[in-house]
């Protein structure tokens, strides 16, 4: 079969895109006609291995990023005139002044790598350099199928390069041509993380909760994915909740004639599940949201080869 990229998006965060990866992934394993691979790139809060951990730790591959500019202070070319702090070099206040040894003090996490202080010192005691901007880290699973995921450095400023690199580092494994889905975790939002998430796929699954908040968030991100002019599918999680928004919630996808690939009931198996660091799948595989979870992923292939 073709290989084809699927993304699991949500625009709202908390709504089940996590669990659902985990399912599909697992549904995917064990399905004869599959060769899956299994990315997270919620790279600034990634956390599909928990539900997916490694089979063996001692064998987890880990490869630093290098996407973030921040500035660097060369004490040797400062003659203490602190213009950089007077002056108010950096709009990002991340400069301040060790009164004690006369010299500016670099504030890392507050850095933006703008440039501004390496310009603007008259003595040229700045520099702007490339630093580490994350990990890409790859193992596999206990279930069977290649994890691959991207971390971010705490004060990175470059999580979309950082899925890019996630991407770029599956398209170049030696997996790659023994699969022939890859499912993706993407992140919440609408931002960079999630448009270099869902540039190039063959297909997008939403999620999303029938609440105003999660129509507002569905809605917006829907937006993006038609801007690519991806096809997409959509799938109501804990779609039994007695709101009365359900109903305006259901009048929207009727309204825009959407594809509805599933509506996953409210099911404590889920919680559970996650408290055994499992997929539902895995551990309640009779329950009523592993059950609609079955037909989605076969909805999913009929989609995707049929």
């Amino acid at each position: 079969m073709e290989r084809k990229i699927v993304g699991i998006v949500s625009g709202k965060g908390g709504v089940g895109k996590t669990s659902l990866t985990a399912s599909l992934a697992s549904l995917a394993q064990k399905d004869i006609k599959t060769q899956v691979i299994v990315m997270d790139c919620d790279v600034d809060a990634p956390n599909l291995a928990i539900i997916l951990p490694a089979l063996d730790e001692a064998k987890i591959k880990k490869e630093d990023t290098f996407a973030t500019r921040k500035a660097k202070f060369i004490e040797d070319q400062c003659v203490n005139c602190k213009k950089c702090i007077d002056d108010h070099f950096c709009e990002f206040n991340a400069l301040n002044w060790d009164n004690q040894n006369s010299i500016p003090i670099i504030d890392f996490l507050k850095c933006e790598g703008c440039g501004a202080c390496r310009v603007l010192c008259p003595e040229h005691a700045f520099e702007i350099n490339t630093v580490k901007s994350g990990e890409i880290i790859s193992y596999k699973s206990k279930i069977g199928f290649p994890l691959i995921y991207g971390k971010t450095r705490l004060g990175s400023t470059s999580s979309g390069k950082l899925v890019s690199d996630v991407k770029e580092y599956v398209n170049n494994s030696k997996d790659i041509d023994n699969s022939n889905l890859i499912l993706i975790d993407g992140p919440p939002g609408i931002g960079c993380p999630v448009i270099a998430t869902i540039s190039n796929l063959d297909y997008v699954i939403t999620i999303s909760e029938p609440t105003p908040s999660g129509l507002h968030d569905l809605i917006r991100v829907i937006e993006v994915i038609q801007h690519f002019g991806i096809p997409f599918g959509l799938i109501i999680n804990k779609s039994d909740l007695k709101s009365p928004f359900t109903e305006e919630f259901q009048k929207f996808i009727s309204d825009t004639g959407y594809i509805k690939l599933g509506e996953i009931p409210f099911d404590l198996s889920i919680p559970q599940a996650m408290s055994y660091a499992e997929s539902v799948v895995e551990f309640a595989p009779d329950s009523k949201a592993s059950i609609v979870i079955k037909k989605i992923f076969e909805n999913l292939k009929k989609i995707l080869w049929e």
